[in-house]
């Protein structure tokens, strides 16, 4: 199965948003082609999480397509609203990066998968937070290799400096993302609508999408995750 892995910057900047855009483009796509693609949007980990109340995970469970999600969904639900390892050790379990990769692995063969078929995989927090006293959503996303990465950033005042020390620091680790995108979750500012030029002028980085300004923008990166 093809995998696309949703990054974030840090908490809040909208991975959900984007993820949940991407789902109903592919849904849209498979329509206007007639050829339906399967595909679920996931998200292993999920803190803040409530059985009896809206999260991330149901958002994402909404918008998969033709395809059984797993039975754990999230495969961590992790009660507090708090860092994944500190919500998990609060709970008396611990985030397990193997134990996720044979979680996928055995839904992957259960659905019968093939390179037809897409996940997006929706990490928790930023790239660097902490799932355990020893891993970070970056550990996880290089053990989802092979993958497209997606790196979401808000397009809001301050994404200049957050973009800038997320690329060097993964740039340091030997992974740089495949796409950046900017997501408009948050609250606009007198800098929205300006971040992706400003971006690209300063050398920061390429955005290959803004997403809540430009349904293009959305498709084109489409295009770029499916090539």
């Amino acid at each position: 199965m093809r995998r696309i892995v949703i990054l974030g910057t840090g908490t809040g900047v909208g991975k959900t948003h984007v993820s949940v855009a991407l789902g109903r483009a592919l849904s849209a796509r498979s329509a206007a082609t007639g050829s339906p693609r399967r595909f679920a949007l996931l998200k292993p980990i999920e803190s803040g999480f409530s059985p009896d109340a809206p999260s991330d995970a149901s958002r994402l469970a909404a918008e998969s397509q033709a395809i059984s999600l797993p039975s754990q969904h999230p495969r961590y639900a992790l009660a507090e609203p708090i860092s994944p390892h500190l919500a998990a050790r609060r709970a008396g379990i611990c985030i397990d990066i193997p134990s996720l990769q044979s979680w996928l692995a055995e839904w992957e063969r259960e659905q019968q998968a093939d390179a037809g078929d897409l996940a997006v995989i929706e990490t928790a927090g930023g790239v660097f937070t902490p799932l355990s006293e020893t891993s970070t959503n970056f550990d996880l996303a290089r053990a989802l290799e092979p993958a497209r990465w997606v790196l979401v950033a808000p397009d809001a005042l301050g994404v200049l400096h957050e973009l800038t020390a997320t690329l060097t620091a993964l740039a340091a680790r030997g992974r740089s993302p495949d796409f950046v995108a900017l997501s408009a979750a948050r609250e606009p500012d007198a800098s929205t609508g300006s971040n992706a030029a400003e971006l690209r002028r300063l050398g920061i980085a390429d955005p290959a999408a803004v997403l809540g300004r430009d349904a293009n923008d959305l498709a084109r990166l489409l295009e770029r995750l499916l090539a």
